[in-house]
């Protein structure tokens, strides 16, 4: 994942906005400290790389470090780094921060690909773009290290048409019937929608869809979905959208969906670990 310096220096001045003031008053007695980053529990790692970045922007050495996507155990060593005292108290926060939160998201993706290919080993997770504002970027590497892949990026990779499009734009009729001008205006992007009828799903396949995205349907549901979708045009694939979690993402797998969709990875409990100045 790219991040900016840009990036980097608005996580650092929103821990230092102007001086680290604790810092500048201690008489510390040695020139270097050392710091190092420790999971207590079993954790798949992300954000390795921007908090190496952050460290390194605040004038420390990083002498150790994993990658977002190890998976590794309680005790296991993530990063580790060096530098003056005022180096290590201007980095060391922010770092941890950004270790916890996205490898809390990572973690929790891991097990949710983990539980859904219980019953489908090919079945795609992928996330929403609903990470919290400002997080985005983060978010991804997260849960790509997780094993998922992200849904959308933004609005503008990917054409997605929801019922507030289509009962604001004439209806779904009137839509499906402009689909041969919608096709040339995005040329080689694929073209998904939500439905939750029958009778809609059979028309908008019929019409030329790449995609049909289900909304909230039970397991069941999503299964006749996919049956009627894969005897009208086998290449369209159902993606099952709307409070996948843990606790069902291993029938909705067994639905025969290609891929499931869900924000769940983003909301939870950060990754518990450890650091110590020594």
């Amino acid at each position: 994942m790219f991040f900016t310096q840009h990036d980097i220096d608005r996580w650092i001045e929103e821990d230092i906005p102007f001086i680290d003031l604790t810092s500048s008053i201690t008489n510390f007695t040695k020139d270097s400290l050392n710091i190092t980053f420790k999971a207590r529990h079993d954790t798949c790692i992300s954000g390795c790389e921007a908090a190496v970045s952050v460290l390194e922007r605040v004038g420390c050495t990083v002498t150790s470090s994993l990658k977002s996507g190890d998976f590794i155990s309680m005790g296991d060593l993530i990063i580790e780094a060096e530098g003056t005292p005022q180096a290590i108290h201007k980095g060391w926060r922010v770092a941890l921060n950004l270790l916890e939160y996205s490898s809390g998201i990572a973690t929790r993706t891991r097990n949710l690909v983990a539980a859904a290919r219980k019953a489908n080993p090919h079945i795609v997770l992928s996330g929403t773009r609903k990470a919290f504002p400002g997080t985005r970027r983060l978010s991804v590497q997260a849960l790509m290290a997780g094993g998922a892949v992200p849904h959308r990026l933004g609005l503008s990779e990917t054409v997605l048409f929801f019922p507030a499009h289509y009962d604001n734009a004439g209806g779904l009729e009137m839509l499906l019937s402009q689909m041969p001008q919608i096709r040339l205006k995005c040329l080689e992007k694929k073209i998904e929608i939500e439905l939750e009828k029958l009778e809609d799903i059979e028309k908008a396949v019929k019409a030329g869809v790449d995609s049909i995205q289900t909304d909230k349907m039970t397991p069941e549901q999503v299964a006749e979905t996919v049956k009627l979708v894969k005897a009208l045009n086998p290449a369209v694939k159902v993606l099952a959208a709307g409070g996948i979690n843990i606790d069902n993402a291993e029938s909705y797998a067994a639905s025969g969906a290609d891929m499931l969709v869900t924000s769940w990875m983003y909301f939870g409990k950060p990754a518990d670990i450890k650091a110590t100045i020594s």
